[in-house]
This record gives C-alpha cells, sequence and structure tokens, in this order.
C-alpha cells in the first residue's frame, strides 16, 4: 500500500473546474514542476500558507492562463502532504502543448527565490505523489523535470538536480527543510504550458 498524506481537493477549498477534464488512461510516468516564482519560506513553518499558495496558482492557471483548472495533478509541500490537483486518470496543463499526455505532472511548492532548495519533507511528498500515480493512475516509471522536452527552467537547479538522481527518497522523516540560495529567474509558472 502506498502511504500518502493526500489533501483533498474539498480540503484545500479548490474551485471547481470550468469544464471536464480529458481522459488520461496512463502515462510514461511524472514530470517534476516548481513555481517559478518567490515561495515565502514561512511555508516551511506554517501549513496555511501551503494551502494559500496552492490556491493562488490554481486561481492563476484559471483567470490568468484561462485553463479549466489548476494544470498540476498533485502538489507536493515541505510538510509532507499532497495537495489533489487534477488528480488521477485527468490530463495535466502543465508540462506543455503536445506534451500532457505523456506524464502526470507534479508541483513540487519551491520557487527561484525565497525557498529554492527542497526540504525533505517536500521530496518524500514527490516521491509519494510518484508512486500514488503509479500505483492508482497507471503511471510509467519515467521521472523527469518539466525542461526534458520543454523550454523552461523548471523545475529549478536544486529540484531538477534530485530529479536527475533518480528522485531518490531522503533518508529522515521528511518534516522541515530550509531555503537555499536563489537560482537564475525564470517566468515559471507564468508560461503558456508551465
Amino acid at each position: 500500500m502506498v502511504a500518502i498524506d493526500l489533501v483533498l481537493r474539498r480540503d484545500w477549498n479548490a474551485r471547481a473546474p470550468r469544464g471536464d477534464y480529458t481522459q488520461l488512461d496512463s502515462t510514461q510516468g511524472v514530470k517534476v514542476h516548481y513555481t517559478g516564482g518567490r515561495v515565502d519560506e514561512a511555508i516551511v513553518g506554517d501549513h496555511e500558507r501551503c494551502a494559500a499558495l496552492v490556491r493562488s496558482i490554481q486561481a492563476h492557471h484559471m483567470d490568468g492562463n484561462g485553463w479549466i483548472d489548476i494544470g498540476y495533478s498533485y502538489v507536493a509541500c515541505p510538510h509532507r502532504k499532497v495537495f489533489e490537483g487534477r488528480g488521477l486518470h485527468h490530463l495535466p496543463a502543465a508540462n506543455g502543448p503536445g506534451l500532457n499526455a505523456g506524464h502526470y505532472a507534479v508541483l513540487g511548492l519551491v520557487g527561484n527565490s525565497g525557498l529554492v532548495r527542497p526540504p525533505d519533507g517536500l521530496l518524500h511528498a514527490i516521491v509519494d505523489a510518484i508512486e500514488f500515480v503509479r500505483k492508482n493512475g497507471s503511471a510509467g516509471k519515467e521521472v523527469k523535470g518539466h525542461r526534458d522536452g520543454y523550454a523552461t527552467d523548471c523545475p529549478g537547479e536544486p529540484l531538477y538536480a534530485w530529479v536527475r538522481r533518480g528522485a531518490p527518497r531522503p533518508a529522515g522523516g521528511g518534516d522541515g527543510g530550509g531555503g537555499g540560495p536563489a537560482a537564475r529567474p525564470s517566468p515559471g509558472r507564468l508560461r503558456p504550458g508551465a
């Protein structure tokens, strides 16, 4: 059984999608993303800030991009919790035009300034989401970064280095974290398809 601390849409007060999702029967795996903007390091000590950030990303995707919903399948936070985005068997919008059917999209709540280095709890949550979509969503074994196949800095250097190492589960319990130096700026989620 896959252990996952899933925050359902109703629990983070998600807006209803504006239309029907496109069915996603299976994928080659998962693509990992970051916000591309500033993430306040205070989210590490305050889970309510994580939920507020997820709601703001959903609002940006729906109101700014004109998408039917948040573009990600799942969102991982530093408290080892996984927010349900579009969920299982629903086509994401975050991987880029023509690339969404290939992979589920999992966002880690780190950015290009503020909280840049992913805390262990966030890495555990991403691995939890990956294992969950493999077991329940017919996802294959691939784990890639958004930049694999799409011209973007996403998921940022620290998170991408971890993905390139095979997205290993951290050794420790998964709580706490820290920031780190800022990576180079990127439009991130403000880009079409991000």
